[in-house]
């Protein structure tokens, strides 16, 4: 990879914190679903909308910053922005939430296995390294399908577990993300100070 390259890339790398904020905000997330399983189904749909929201709010100031330097950055924005409309969605129709939770988590942890997969997939143009991000993103691809497959069969109590992996994992793709491309950041500043 050419210096010109990691320096058009550098004002989106700087901004890894973003990813790991939204990491450490779902890992939490998944952490205390899986503490406090027997929160109520509003309760929690309360508290996925914030998250949802967050990481949405999170991804679009992210993405907005990034000046298309990824491949997929339109695919990032409109992730955020459905991301925020779920948040929202979640928080303020509780009644709507409880019933269609499941499909809406199974959905949306599908599109974001989709997106994450597809970031690590364009950062191994910056040297590879991004094979856990990958590996993760495939884990919550297969949670979301089997939420989607039967969500009403699975049960609350299973579905609640499923989603507390699904935001667990997708915390550590996040912080996976984040570690690489403070790498890459880190990359991009030695090649520039050489020059």
């Amino acid at each position: 990879m050419t210096s010109e390259k990691y320096a058009k890339t550098e004002y989106l790398i700087s901004r890894w914190w973003l990813s790991l904020i939204v990491g450490l905000a779902m890992t939490a997330m998944g952490i205390i679903i899986l503490v406090y399983p027997t929160i109520s189904y509003y309760t929690f749909a309360v508290w996925l909308g914030i998250a949802i929201l967050l990481s949405g709010a999170l991804g679009l100031a992210e993405s907005l910053s990034s000046q298309n330097l990824f491949v997929r950055r339109g695919w990032l924005i409109i992730a955020s922005i459905a991301d925020i409309l779920i948040g929202i969605v979640l928080m303020s129709n509780i009644l709507l939430s409880e019933a269609i939770l499941p499909l809406i988590l199974g959905c949306w942890l599908l599109y974001r296995a989709c997106t994450t997969m597809a970031l690590g997939m364009d950062l191994r143009k910056y040297g590879g390294g991004s094979g856990w991000i990958i590996f993760y993103s495939v884990l919550i691809l297969l949670l979301s399908i089997a939420i989607l497959w039967m969500p009403m069969t699975l049960g609350t109590t299973i579905v609640i577990l499923f989603v507390a992996l699904g935001f667990l994992l997708y915390g550590i793709s996040m912080i996976s993300l984040s570690l690489r491309l403070w790498e890459v950041h880190r990359h991009a500043k030695t090649i520039g100070a050489n020059e």
